[in-house]
């Protein structure tokens, strides 16, 4: 499958956020996750030393860590912070990710092929321009708390653990689909000014990262101001985020396999009208990847 930029000079034709980008972040993020984590990520002393000095600390509680009790998932979050995120393991919709009843002994049953085709009762007989949704978890307790940090400016750092935790949940199956770039949901400037950051961003330079793929930060743009989703009704939000964004200029997604990142996944009319401009660029096929699906 083709993939080219003439806009950009990077590897295979994206931009690279790359490390750089990341490190430069994590330097405002020591009073949050101790300032062990955070020299640590940025490639200084060995972690076991540095350990001794500034204690690990949860990047969700902000608990402190012991060094004598492994990390459940290699990550700084603690076992209690886990214990209240729920995470999706039953079968899920294949169009919108969410949840759905068991349906027989083997998702190869005829029933599993009407999801995968029709999807579920939330979003059967709704367009949608993207093709699958992936979800670490539901939008509840915890992970909607975190997800909420995600988006201030002082969440940075848990922005990047989360994408780590999204790779330890969903990264065999984000493996297996065979994606061609990742590429994030992007916040329009005036919302990018005010937030100061963008999560699904630092979410995309994790997965890129694990997953060896380029990352295209800049693929699309957010043309309108829209109000944001959370302020709007469910019944109103494909209306909101209507022709709302674009591919830029000199990006051919010649027959190519996106993989759009986002923190929350609730209609899914924001991933779906991006999706939509990826579709008029050239994609063949595009997979959402959020950290949590709330059930509306």
């Amino acid at each position: 499958m083709a993939i080219d930029s003439r806009a950009t000079g990077g590897r295979r034709g994206w931009r690279l956020a790359g490390h750089v980008a990341a490190a430069a972040r994590l330097t405002s993020s020591v009073a949050r996750l101790g300032a062990a984590r955070v020299i640590a990520a940025a490639g200084g002393m060995q972690r076991a030393t540095l350990d001794l000095v500034f204690p690990a600390a949860c990047a969700s509680c902000e608990a402190e860590l012991s060094p004598n009790v492994p990390d459940r998932f290699g990550i700084p979050i603690c076992d209690r912070c886990l214990d209240e995120m729920e995470f999706i393991a039953g079968p899920t919709c294949a169009r919108c990710g969410a949840p759905v009843p068991r349906i027989g002994r083997s998702t190869d049953e005829p029933g599993a092929d009407t999801l995968r085709t029709h999807g579920c009762a939330r979003c059967r007989g709704r367009k949608m321009w993207f093709d699958e949704t992936i979800a670490a978890g539901l939008y509840s307790n915890r992970l909607r708390e975190i997800v909420l940090r995600m988006k201030d400016a002082n969440g940075d750092a848990l922005s990047l653990t989360i994408g780590s935790l999204v790779w330890q949940q969903c990264g065999e199956r984000l493996a297996a689909i065979g994606a061609d770039v990742v590429a994030p949901i992007p916040l329009h400037w005036r919302r990018r000014l005010a937030h100061r950051t963008n999560s699904a961003a630092i979410l995309s330079e994790v997965l890129s990262r694990k997953l060896s793929l380029s990352l295209a930060e800049r693929l699309l743009r957010r043309r309108k101001h829209t109000q944001p989703q959370s302020s709007v009704a469910p019944s109103q939000r494909w209306d909101n985020v209507r022709q709302a964004f674009s591919v830029r200029r000199g990006y051919h997604l010649n027959q190519a396999h996106v993989l759009l990142v986002d923190d929350i996944l609730t209609t899914g009319a924001t991933c779906s009208e991006a999706a939509r401009a990826l579709r008029k660029a050239g994609a063949a096929r595009i997979t959402v990847i959020v950290v949590a699906r709330a059930i509306h």
